[in-house]
């Protein structure tokens, strides 16, 4: 066997340009799989990070039986009752895979400075949770320039006595309020005559806002806060309305101690099925039915969804576009090089050799090949891949409110199976050929009468 795999090393040099040729499209065939693999490996868990950790989805998300279809048309009847809260903390704080959980709550109403209101679209968040999530393994790892604060600093800086809010970028420029809490001193308050000329040069002199919103008892509530930060949520379509804010400033805002759901982030993310079914099962036992939903289920993340579906429908065409175009490279080099070698094959089986000895000589020459080839592209793909990474080149996805950076992240395992498959549709062509040609009688393939 090692005799044979040297001759069909040596039988590599007897039609250079030939063989340059067609290892160069397994080459570039690779190294743009790879290329691709690399972009579709990094958005998908830049995608993953931000949905389950930086938006506050968590791995499970627990709401009320059809809370999650209802709650924002009517919030008190699809809600989690205080009772209900107890008893699911109880469970979530003696579950082996939940890392930690969120109190969470959101609605809408108006958002003004005195003079002018605005829609606002609330968040209520935990700020020690969002704390534990700007130090989270996985968001250093995927988003290590996670960075939505563009001015003043994180709800968890300031008592929850101060009413801090945070507003999207747009919204706070449509309130004229683009300064922040720590810009004034403490408890300042500027009275503005709305007719005035410089009524909008005074918006921005405190950093106080009012929130005007429709109670769950039926009311009208009112509510004083203080901007603490200016931040982005990445897309066009929420930065002009989007407020975080502590899920207890929103139950006083929305004068109730009900909860919209419980986000749930998991210690083991893969075990997610049945922790989500331990979870639901305790739940039951102890009277509470609650709908329990995954990260990436469509109804959840539905940008997220979308987006990783086109990449895989994306990453899957244009593999089995390489995948033809190595395929038909090596059966056109692979036909050329038997009819061309027509004699000698006669003459291998002239002295005895099966048909089958003869076929792998040539799979063989057509492995070292594909193994040359495939190193070569790997390199180039490394080194191309580095290159784009130093460029920091930006790119401004669809709807995103800012550049991101084109970072590409090889993906092993991707990896090595592009690898294999290129490598089996190479072994694959030249035997296909080669058992075609081997079934010429001997003589013919001697007299040349064969080709």
């Amino acid at each position: 066997m090692m005799h044979f795999c040297m001759i069909a090393f040596k039988n590599l040099l007897r039609n250079v340009k030939r063989n340059l040729a067609t290892g160069s499209a397994i080459a570039f065939g690779f190294c743009g799989v790879l290329m691709l693999g690399g972009y579709a490996n990094r958005v998908q868990n830049y995608l993953a990070t931000y949905t389950v950790y930086v938006i506050h989805t968590g791995h499970l998300a627990l709401f009320a039986p059809n809370g999650m279809e209802n709650f924002d048309f009517k919030p008190k009847n699809h809600s989690l009752s205080p009772q209900t809260q107890a008893a699911i903390e109880n469970i979530l704080k003696s579950d082996p895979n939940v890392e930690f959980f969120e109190r969470q709550l959101w609605g809408a109403g108006l958002v003004g400075n005195g003079c002018v209101s605005l829609p606002f679209i609330a968040k209520g968040i935990e700020p020690e949770t969002d704390k534990k999530i700007y130090s989270h393994p996985m968001v250093r790892r995927w988003m290590p320039q996670f960075a939505p604060i563009l001015k003043g600093r994180e709800l968890w800086n300031y008592p929850s006595s101060l009413g801090g809010v945070a507003l999207s970028r747009r919204l706070a420029r449509g309130l004229g309020k683009t300064s922040v809490h720590e810009d004034f001193p403490p408890g300042q308050v500027v009275l503005v005559d709305c007719a005035s000329p410089d009524a909008r040069q005074k918006f921005g002199e405190d950093a106080n806002v009012q929130f005007l919103v429709g109670s769950w008892e039926g009311s009208i509530n009112a509510l004083d806060g203080e901007v603490v930060s200016l931040f982005t949520t990445g897309f066009d379509e929420t930065d002009s309305s989007a407020i975080m804010a502590s899920t207890e400033y929103l139950q006083r805002l929305y004068d109730t101690n009900y909860l919209g759901r419980y986000a749930i982030w998991l210690k083991h993310p893969g075990r997610l099925p049945e922790t989500r079914e331990r979870i639901r099962a305790r739940l039951s036992e102890v009277g509470e039915k609650v709908d329990i939903y995954d990260w990436d289920d469509q109804r959840m993340s539905p940008y997220y969804f979308g987006t990783v579906n086109f990449l895989d429908s994306l990453v899957g065409f244009i593999s089995v576009v390489m995948g033809v175009v190595i395929l038909f490279s090596v059966l056109n080099s692979t036909t050329m090089t038997i009819l061309e070698r027509s004699q000698e094959i006669g003459t291998y089986r002239a002295l005895g050799f099966r048909r089958s000895q003869v076929r792998n000589l040539f799979v063989l020459e057509s492995v070292w090949l594909g193994l040359l080839a495939l190193l070569v592209g790997a390199i180039l793909g490394v080194v191309v891949i580095g290159a784009i990474n130093a460029s920091k080149i930006i790119y401004y996805p669809p709807g995103a409110s800012d550049g991101l950076q084109l970072v590409l992240i090889l993906n092993p395992i991707f990896s090595l199976l592009a690898a294999l498959t290129a490598m089996l549709l190479t072994i694959a062509g030249t035997w296909v050929v080669a058992s075609s040609r081997l079934r010429q009688m001997p003589a013919n393939l001697l007299s040349g009468v064969a080709r």
